[in-house]
């Protein structure tokens, strides 16, 4: 199974969005397709920390299941305090949207991400 690999806080994520993680995720976004809010980048418009941290959780569930969003806003917390930015974060979320079938798998990794299959 494909999964994208985050680390934060000394631990490795694994990070997949299942079909029905994503329908859940469109609910908690209003009825928005969660990759239109980062094809949002590409016109120069940065997403919201919370759209983001939405995905970041939806994308644990696969694995990492019973994780709530409170433990994912620690670990980002944690993450920024090890020295990385919430722009570092986009990537690995442009990841978990190409193990999930969003669009095509692109090789190679990204800083702080990591595509397994």
């Amino acid at each position: 199974m494909r999964y994208s690999t985050f680390t934060a806080a000394g631990s490795e994520y694994k990070l997949r969005i299942t079909a029905s993680g994503i329908i859940e995720l469109e609910k908690k976004l209003n009825g928005r397709n969660p990759l239109s809010i980062l094809m949002s980048v590409d016109s120069g418009e940065i997403p919201s920390v919370s759209s983001v941290l939405l995905i970041l959780h939806a994308a644990m569930q696969k694995f990492h299941h019973g994780t709530k969003f409170e433990d994912v806003l620690n670990l980002y917390d944690e993450y920024a305090e090890e020295g990385n930015t919430y722009i570092d974060l986009i990537p690995v979320i442009m990841d978990v949207f190409k193990v999930s079938g969003f669009f095509n798998q692109a090789t190679g990794t990204e800083k702080g991400a990591e595509v397994n299959q």
